[in-house]
């Protein structure tokens, strides 16, 4: 059986909007307020019909829709929020092999994030992940992985170069773990694990995030599960 996690309700600052509004104060007042301020709103259809009821100008409006909109995913493990992680390039691994073999050997190529543990400690073994994108971007492209523990260091292969049956790029299909994603509303979604997870380190990996001209090979949310 899937657990379920009691979800804290969610930010929902519309009523300071409304009190500053209701005491009379200019929209450009207002709009300054909201930009220097780390306020959540909810917009929905009945918010906004709200919003104009109690007589919150249009350009104050207008400025909350803009505070509301994300530029990066915003990724929570069982309630517990947490932030994008950049992956550096690991140890090649097969130069040798691949050397002394005449190419048959492939040569391997990893992503590592510093650390032997993730800050964040995931509260099961099957734990609920909720992604909120951004406009344009899709859920296809954040799949769980689990990620091989060094001593110092959490590794993934990226690529493998060489070899009888030449280059591959990408995660390793042995790496990544089945989930079960569901829409939520919006653009925010609920992924979980088909399977319980092995005790180790994961990572939700954006597929197509690796820049590898700016030394970016790969980007990601990692979490511990114990």
């Amino acid at each position: 059986n899937i657990p379920t996690f009691a979800q804290a309700p969610a930010r929902n600052d519309n009523d300071k909007v409304i009190s500053l509004s209701a005491k009379g104060l200019d929209d450009d007042i207002v709009i300054s307020k909201i930009k220097s301020s780390d306020w959540k709103f909810q917009l929905g259809d009945d918010d906004l019909v709200a919003l104009k009821k109690a007589g919150v100008g249009s350009k104050v409006v207008a400025a909350m829709l803009d505070a509301s909109v994300i530029s990066v995913a915003q990724v929570a493990v069982d309630g517990k929020p947490f932030l994008m992680q950049t992956l550096g390039q690991g140890k090649v691994g097969g130069r040798i092999g691949a050397a002394l073999t005449y190419g048959i050997k492939s040569v391997k190529e990893k992503a590592f994030l510093t650390g032997p543990h993730a800050k964040l400690l995931a509260a099961s073994k099957q734990p609920t992940i909720k992604i909120e994108l951004p406009k344009g971007e899709s859920i296809e492209s954040y799949i769980l992985v689990q990620m091989d523990k060094k001593d110092d260091r959490r590794e993934l292969e990226v690529a493998s170069v060489g070899g009888i049956v030449g280059g591959k790029s990408g995660i390793r299909a042995e790496a990544i773990r089945k989930t079960t994603v569901t829409a939520a509303g919006g653009n925010v979604f609920s992924m979980i694990p088909t399977e319980p997870l092995k005790l180790g380190e994961y990572i939700v990996y954006v597929v197509g995030s690796a820049d590898k001209i700016k030394e970016i090979f790969g980007r990601g949310y990692d979490f511990s599960v114990e």
